[in-house]
């Protein structure tokens, strides 16, 4: 019995049972062959007409400023859209597309950064242009000195811009959609904006577009010469007249050289300046009048019963075809009786008696120097009062939206046919109009 339970005592335990292996342990083997996740590709601009192009991106960042990112270049038709210097967190993004070759814009809104995509641009969207100057002109081309001008767009968009003597009478639109575009300009004493209605076109000598906008009224105008049809820009470059001084410059030291050079070459042959001039048959002072250089040719006998200038003979008072007596209006006067074309002759007010011939199919008349019938002494006048104008074989006179208005034989007039003797007031002058 002892033995028994000895040996049952030192018999081995039975081995532990192993435990079941953990679910982490239990890799499937599809699930370790999987590679790790890869980078989304960049999303894509796609444009319809292979070429040169620019994009830049306007946003807000995570701090609502906003922000604009570096134009970046590509050519052909796609490009990956580089969204980097968006951040991680942006908002009301735009993207904005170029065609270098003939400056229309493309303009698209881009999603938030949760849900970024590739873009499609066709031709037809690049419908914008990315600057409109609009000069805004008095009816005698001269720039206003301030303004606000409304635009709606070909996209029926509106747009404001302001107008200081600064600006020289141009309003800046940016980033305005092409096609039939709608002008309305706020100016003190203006009467109307002629030129309301004007159309941007899609295909254009240069990027950008300008057009002048006339206005009729009496507003306030910079003194500016009107700039002709097809006049060249001038150039604000400080490098080109840097350059333009410098050349300047050298002509005078070049010249001076010559000058000098041709002094010491006279002087070294014992030629003075004199007998320079002298040898030339220029008269020095304090020689004989009329005396020959020497060594001068004697000249032509001149028959002193000869006029010098008309060359017709003398009469025996010593007149010819052109003297002049007084009392006796010039050759070239119209004779007493003629027609001498239309006219403003100066009845009552400041300017009775002075005459102001009508010489061009439409003449401005008013208190501004510059005007070709100008009244700069009466003070009553407005800048540019009225305009006299010819059409039909007849003449008429237009008020400008002058502050007293323009008269007719006594009656205010807007506009108003003109015939021989009419009376007309402008401020406090009244003229008759002669034909």
């Amino acid at each position: 019995m002892f033995a028994f339970c000895t040996a049952a005592l030192a018999a081995p335990k039975p081995a532990a049972k192993p435990e079941p292996a953990k679910a982490a342990d239990k890799a499937k083997p599809e699930e370790a062959a999987k590679p790790a996740k890869e980078k989304a590709a960049p999303p894509t601009l796609k444009v319809e007409k292979k070429g040169s192009y620019v994009y830049w991106f306007t946003f807000k960042d995570s701090e609502g400023a906003a922000q604009t990112t570096l134009p970046a270049r590509f050519k052909g038709k796609s490009a990956d859209l580089d969204l980097a210097p968006l951040g991680a967190k942006y908002s009301d993004a735009k993207l904005f597309v170029m065609n270098k070759k003939n400056g229309n814009l493309a303009i698209s809104d881009y999603p938030a950064s949760e849900s970024t995509k590739d873009v499609d641009l066709p031709e037809d969207d690049f419908q914008y242009v990315r600057t409109v100057r609009l000069r805004v002109v008095a009816t005698d081309g001269k720039p206003v000195e301030s303004a606000i001008v409304n635009i709606t767009d070909g996209m029926n968009e509106k747009m404001t811009a302001v107008v200081t003597p600064a600006d020289e009478g141009v309003a800046t639109f940016e980033n305005v959609a092409s096609g039939e575009i709608s002008v309305n300009v706020e100016a003190e004493n203006l009467r109307k904006t002629i030129d309301s209605d004007i159309t941007i076109p899609e295909k254009r000598a240069v990027p950008n577009f300008e057009e002048d906008i006339r206005v009729s009224g009496d507003v306030n105008t910079l003194p500016i010469k009107p700039k002709a049809k097809g006049e060249a820009k001038p150039e604000r470059g400080g490098g080109d007249a840097l350059s333009l001084a410098l050349q300047t410059l050298a002509g005078f030291v070049i010249l001076a050289l010559i000058i000098a050079i041709v002094v010491i070459v006279l002087k070294s042959r014992g030629v003075t300046a004199k007998s320079a001039l002298q040898g030339l048959g220029v008269e020095m002072p304090g020689d004989s009048a009329g005396q020959p250089a020497p060594g001068a040719p004697a000249g032509p006998a001149i028959d002193p019963n000869v006029c010098q200038f008309c060359g017709q003979r003398k009469d025996a008072n010593g007149r010819c075809a052109c003297t002049i007596t007084p009392g006796m209006a010039p050759a070239a006067a119209p004779m007493a009786g003629a027609s001498a074309g239309p006219r403003l002759v100066g009845s009552q007010g400041v300017y009775a008696g002075h005459i102001f011939e009508i010489t061009s199919p439409s003449m401005v008349i008013g208190r501004e120097a510059d005007n070709p019938i100008a009244l700069p002494n009466d003070g009553t006048s407005s800048r540019r009062h009225a305009t006299i104008s010819q059409a039909n074989g007849g003449y008429s006179i237009r008020d400008e939206g002058s502050s007293n208005g323009t008269f007719v034989n006594g009656a205010r007039v807007t506009e108003q046919k003109l015939f021989p003797g009419d009376e007309v007031q402008i401020g406090g002058t009244k003229f008759r109009f002669e034909v």
